[in-house]
């Protein structure tokens, strides 16, 4: 028997790969993009404790227009999908748990945020890298 950690993990993963078809739409539109970006943004305002992970998520926002632009490639298109995926995940209010649960609506997006910056930690280092020695930072 499952238990309610094993189901929402399992809800989540199921979330976010459907959010990766989302992804592809997303990323062959720049105005959707920005806007997803935008999004984003407001939405991290109403997360608690993201201080010590924003350096690193304006890392992943940088990269990502980065990538739309053609500016940065070197970074696997599913890598860039699954990053877009947790986005969408983040801004839309019905995810795995509902937005109007007060105190636990934004629980479940903090740890989407957590796993993107996690599984990406290596490609935001590369893409810093790059940054650096393209004096784009």
């Amino acid at each position: 028997m499952k238990t309610k950690k094993e189901y929402s993990e399992r809800k989540l993963k199921k979330s976010l790969e459907e959010n990766k078809e989302k992804a592809k739409a997303f990323l062959n539109d720049d105005d959707k993009m920005e806007t997803l970006f935008q999004e984003f943004e407001k939405k991290l305002k109403l997360i608690p404790k993201i201080g010590k992970r924003a350096s690193d998520i304006a890392v992943l926002l940088s990269m990502l227009r980065a990538y739309i632009k053609k500016q940065y490639t070197d970074i696997a298109i599913g890598t860039i999908l699954a990053a877009i995926a947790g986005l969408i995940y983040v801004v839309n209010p019905m995810d795995v748990v509902p937005e109007y649960i007060i105190g636990f609506g934004i629980v479940d997006d903090a740890a989407v945020i957590g796993i993107i910056l996690q599984a990406m930690h290596m490609d935001l280092n590369k893409y810093k890298k790059w940054q650096k020695a393209n004096g784009k930072r």
